[in-house]
């Protein structure tokens, strides 16, 4: 049983297989306005959005799994991207951002206060003067743990490994933090391999205080991935920020 979800060389692999180009890329992507030179992409994974997003901008990806990071330097366009083995939490990069995002619900593998706080002080110092920092976790409110338990397996089809099937189940939940197992099975090769992992589910209001005690400031609030309205019952909480005390100057 593996710890670390994308650790393991065939799962990461087979993540584009599950993760395909979605409403929430486009969302992201729309972000980077022509006056964005520069941005930074936190938990970049494979690199499928650092990659489109560095057709418009210099770009850095950050993500802490070695076998992702091998599968984004060697997909088309990687080349243009700058990787780096490293932890959202504690990096120290030369340079700051236009535009700092943590896409794909990667946030959520902050566990902690202490972690997300972490997190936050280092997109403020990393964030050049008007940038924004964006990024998205599940409302909590919506209980979307409560649908994987049912969900039926997901099937596709790899180049190398053929089909892949994946099934997810709940293992816990407390107080938010969700534990879950994901099971990849290769039919092809007879094989299969399970992985557990856990995700923080944190609320608007607790979310809001930590981000404004670290000096960023809410500019934007959405509930989908459109643009719409948040509600209590959205499935999404999608935040744009800046530093506090800025002036957005990106269009």
């Amino acid at each position: 049983m593996s710890e670390s979800l994308y650790g393991e060389p065939l799962l990461a692999e087979v993540y584009d297989l599950f993760n395909a180009w979605g409403e929430d890329n486009d969302f992201y992507l729309g972000l980077c306005s022509p006056a964005v030179g520069s941005a930074l992409d936190l938990g970049c994974g494979t690199g499928l959005l650092a990659a489109k997003m560095a057709e418009q901008a210099e770009v850095v990806g950050l993500d802490p799994a070695s076998a992702m990071l091998d599968i984004a330097r060697a997909r088309s366009g990687g080349e243009q991207v700058a990787w780096r083995l490293a932890d959202a939490r504690d990096f120290e990069l030369s340079q700051r951002f236009d535009l700092i995002y943590c896409a794909g619900h990667a946030f959520q593998s902050f566990l902690t206060e202490t972690d997300r706080r972490a997190v936050f002080r280092q997109v403020r110092r990393h964030l050049a003067r008007g940038g924004r920092f964006a990024f998205e976790t599940r409302n909590p409110a919506a209980r979307a743990w409560l649908r994987w338990e049912n969900a039926a397996p997901r099937r596709a089809a790899h180049p190398r490994w053929g089909e892949v099937e994946l099934s997810q189940s709940l293992l816990s939940e407390r107080d938010g933090l969700v534990s879950y197992r994901s099971r990849y099975r290769f039919i092809d090769q007879d094989r299969a391999l399970e992985a557990d992992a856990r995700l923080r589910f944190c609320g608007l209001a607790a979310l809001r205080a930590e981000l404004e005690s670290e000096g960023l400031r809410v500019l934007a609030l959405h509930g989908d991935w459109r643009g719409g309205e948040w509600r209590e019952d959205s499935e999404e909480i999608i935040l744009t920020l800046i530093r506090d005390g800025d002036q957005p100057v990106l269009g």
